[in-house]
């Protein structure tokens, strides 16, 4: 199953091959080169970093049905000061990294590397994550891509209900990555720590690759230990997530 994000565009041109592997070269100076190989469409750009072979077609039109603008609202950029409103869009690039690995976090680390220089080098608008449901800023997703090695905060969007005794992170899109999505219950006075919690655990989750086993524990250090459940999402009650709970 390939790899597929889309890079929203302020008009409709294909970005500048060139533009676009310096620009890797400078955002990822440690990873294997990104080289560009001339193709017989003009609107198609193959481009290939160690093993991973990506694809970037330019589409002449915004995503349908107002997908990309929807989904800003699940972008953690959507949530800090200031939030995030996605200017509008005449074009896009699909941005596709073929192959089997692409299903690992590496893989599809990878493939976000590749999308994050593809968004620098064309003054992209926003970069929406369908396996996310998410549209995140541009700068916010060359930072994270750039800081961070499982950059989990863009392959998710984010939905989150307060209460007054709670406040609850859930995950939208560990899918990609064949686990569970993550419900993290926390305290809410607690909340931008339980939150950089959530995502760090997302990334525990990714690097390991495969489930935590019921009633296994977690933490942020030895002393620390928050069981692993499993129960019904609270969004879809046919789609099992694992739940952590700083409250019961």
């Amino acid at each position: 199953m390939p790899a597929l994000s889309f890079v929203l565009l302020k008009s409709p041109a294909q970005v500048d091959p060139a533009a676009v592997v310096s620009t890797f070269a400078a955002l990822f100076p440690d990873e294997p080169a990104l080289t560009h190989a001339p193709g017989d469409k003009p609107d198609v750009l193959e481009l290939r970093s160690g093993d991973a072979l990506t694809f970037v077609a330019l589409m002449p039109a915004p995503v349908p049905k107002g997908e990309a603008d929807e989904a800003t609202a699940r972008s953690l950029s959507s949530f800090r000061k200031g939030g995030f409103t996605l200017p509008p869009h005449l074009g896009h690039l699909l941005v596709t990294t073929m192959g089997e690995q692409t299903k690992t976090a590496d893989g599809l680390a990878r493939h976000t590397r590749v999308v994050a220089a593809v968004t620098k080098a064309s003054g992209a608008v926003g970069v929406y994550e369908g396996n996310a449901g998410a549209t995140h800023d541009p700068r916010f997703y060359v930072d994270v891509a750039t800081d961070t090695k499982y950059p989990t905060m863009l392959w998710n969007g984010l939905s989150m209900v307060r209460a007054p005794d709670r406040i609850e992170f859930l995950s939208l899109g560990m899918a990609q990555l064949q686990l569970p999505d993550l419900l993290f219950v926390a305290t809410p006075e607690g909340g931008n720590a339980a939150l950089s919690f959530f995502f760090d655990l997302l990334a525990y989750f990714a690097g390991r690759g495969e489930p935590i086993p019921e009633g296994e524990t977690v933490g942020r250090d030895e002393h620390e230990k928050l069981t692993v459940r499993y129960a019904p999402s609270p969004i879809d009650e046919h789609v099992e997530v694992a739940r952590i709970s700083m409250v019961d």
